[in-house]
């Protein structure tokens, strides 16, 4: 495998194309006041709006490499279009893989349950994202049991188990997830007749589960 890249994927379906970067914003909806003429300030209500999260997914919008011409960066496009709307009234998590060559490939199950013949870098307490091609097949785990060419996995989705895992499956190390996140837009922006210097996909969830593996201490 080649150099490091990133990835983001929203459940199974990978973003176009190399991740530049996820980018949260938090907002809370409209605070409630109350005032009246014989009070001298107003009275907030602190509980009276919600926190929601707003995410904003970067990534470099590399040309068709089956065909670098105007239609067809114009198929790629129409391509994303296509896999969002097919995904449109699902509340998948948005996944940022940091470095890509942890990419393994399921060989087998067994014992332990997932088997990688070539050997995997993965370890106990490591989140992966199994995943194949196809709406819903896709698995957010904890690794568990790992020898040098298998593991076994236990959802991290609340209510939801693992998707029937298969030889041929892809494996990746997350750097960091948003559970729960319902697209809303992608923008290809700076376009050059056949590509774009990135493509912006805007997701809308309540950022109430997220993991980040890399962390930071803050407020002390």
């Amino acid at each position: 495998m080649g150099a490091a890249t990133g990835r983001i994927y929203y459940g199974d379906f990978r973003l176009w194309r190399e991740a530049i970067a996820p980018e949260e914003r938090y907002a809370r909806t409209l605070l409630q006041e109350f005032s009246g003429i014989d009070q001298p300030r107003v009275l907030v209500i602190a509980a009276s709006a919600n926190a929601g999260l707003d995410l904003e997914c970067r990534c470099l919008g590399f040309p068709n490499p089956g065909s670098k011409t105007k239609k067809g960066w114009v198929a790629v496009k129409r391509g994303l279009r296509l896999g969002m709307e097919a995904r449109i009234h699902r509340s998948d998590p948005v996944v940022w893989v940091e470095d890509d060559t942890t990419l393994r490939v399921v060989t087998g199950l067994g014992v332990p349950y997932v088997q990688i013949a070539g050997g995997h870098p993965y370890v106990n307490g490591d989140v992966v994202l199994i995943r194949r091609a196809g709406v819903g097949t896709y698995s957010l785990a904890t690794v568990l049991n790992a020898t040098g060419t298998a593991f076994d996995v236990s959802s991290l989705m609340v209510g939801i188990p693992l998707h029937p895992i298969l030889a041929g499956d892809e494996v990746l190390l997350v750097e960091a997830y948003w559970a729960g996140m319902v697209w809303r837009d992608f923008e290809p922006r700076s376009e050059q007749c056949w590509w774009a210097k990135e493509v912006a996909y805007t997701f809308r969830g309540s950022g109430a589960l997220s993991y980040a593996r890399t962390l930071a201490t803050v407020g002390s």
